[in-house]
C-alpha cells in the first residue's frame, strides 16, 4: 500500500507524525502490535500501555493510524493532603454509598464557583506553563470545570439540559471569584476503553467502513481499495491533591475491501460531570462523568 504524497506531507508537517512501513499480510503481526502499543505507552508516559488489543490485526489489515495526548496539570491552588479525609459518596439509583477520600481547602475560599439552574459549577484552574514550556503552551490556559447537579440523581437531566441550551461550556463558567465556605471534591481515577466502529456508523459515518469507501486521499489510486475496519479509543485520567494526569490514545485500523452572592458550599458527594478545557480556544481536551470514585472503570 502506497500513501499519497499529500497525505505524507500533511502528516509530517501538520501533525509531526512518524510513518513506518510494515507487512501485515506476511509479517509478524504480534510484533507489529507490540511496537504500536510501545509507541502508545511512550506517548502517554506509560499511562496507556496498550491501545491495540489481541487479534486486532489480521492478514487483511493494511494500515493503522494512531494518535495520543498526554496532559499533566498542577492545580493553581493545591489541596493540602493533610486535609483529605474519607466521606460518603452517593451513587445513582439504589446503589449503596461508598466511602472515598475527599479533597478540601481550609476555611472560606475565593473560587470560580456559581449556582446555575439545577446545578453548581466550579472551575479549578491549572498553573500556566513554566519557562521551559513552548510559547504555544505558555499562551494556553487550562482548567477543570465541574458541573454538579443539585439532585443526587440529577446527572442525566443536567447533561441533557446543557445540551439543549447549546453554546460553549465556557458560557456557564463564572468570570470572577466568589466566596465558598465549604469545598469537597473526591479524588478519582478512571480508565475507559471502547471500540468505536459501530458507534461512528450509528452517528452516520457509514461509507468509510463499507465497500464504497473512498480513501484515495490516503492511498494512491492503484492501492486505494481499502476501508476503515475498526477504531479503538482508550483514555486514563487521575485527579488528586496535586492536580490532574490524563492521557488518551486512538487507533484506526484499515483493511482491504471485501464485500453566588453569599458564600456557597460545593460538596461533590454525588455523580457529576467534569471537563478539562483550554480556555483560549474553548476546546474540551478531556471530559467524563464521575459515577463512583472508588472504581477506576
Amino acid at each position: 500500500m502506497e500513501l499519497t504524497p499529500d497525505f505524507l506531507h500533511t502528516a509530517a508537517e501538520s501533525y509531526n507524525a512518524e510513518i513506518r512501513a510494515v507487512d501485515f499480510a506476511e509479517g509478524d503481526r504480534k510484533k507489529i502490535r507490540k511496537e504500536i502499543n510501545k509507541w502508545a505507552a511512550a506517548a502517554t508516559n506509560n499511562l496507556i500501555s496498550e491501545i491495540l488489543p489481541e487479534r486486532s490485526l489480521s492478514q487483511l489489515s493494511r494500515f493503522v493510524l494512531t494518535n495520543a495526548i498526554y496532559f499533566k496539570g498542577v492545580w493553581e491552588t493545591r489541596f493540602p493532603q493533610k486535609l483529605t479525609e474519607n466521606s460518603q459518596f452517593y451513587r445513582l439509583g439504589d446503589a449503596d454509598p461508598v466511602h472515598v477520600p475527599f479533597m478540601t481547602l481550609p476555611g472560606e475560599c475565593k473560587l470560580f464557583a456559581s449556582q446555575g439552574k439545577g446545578f453548581k459549577l466550579l472551575k479549578l484552574p491549572y498553573k500556566a506553563g513554566d519557562s521551559s514550556t513552548s510559547p504555544a503552551a505558555m499562551s494556553s490556559r487550562y482548567s477543570m470545570c465541574v458541573f454538579l447537579p443539585d439532585d443526587n440523581d440529577g446527572l442525566h437531566a443536567m447533561v441533557t439540559a446543557l445540551a439543549e441550551v447549546g453554546g460553549s461550556l465556557l458560557d456557564h463558567v463564572p468570570k470572577h471569584r466568589s466566596s465558598v465556605r465549604k469545598l469537597m471534591l473526591p479524588k478519582f481515577k478512571m480508565s475507559f476503553f471502547c471500540r468505536l466502529a459501530k458507534v461512528l456508523q450509528g452517528l452516520g459515518l457509514r461509507d468509510a467502513f463499507s465497500e464504497s469507501a473512498d480513501l484515495s486521499g490516503l492511498a494512491t489510486k492503484i492501492d486505494c481499495d481499502v476501508r476503515l475496519d475498526e477504531v479503538f479509543h482508550k483514555a486514563v485520567l487521575e485527579v488528586n491533591e496535586e492536580g490532574t494526569v490524563a492521557a488518551a490514545c486512538t487507533a484506526v485500523t484499515g483493511r482491504v475491501k471485501q464485500c453566588a452572592r453569599r458564600p456557597m458550599e460545593f460538596v461533590a458527594d454525588h455523580p457529576f460531570a467534569f471537563y478539562i478545557v483550554e480556555e483560549v480556544s474553548g476546546a474540551v481536551v478531556f471530559a467524563g462523568h464521575v459515577l463512583d470514585p472508588s472504581s477506576p472503570q
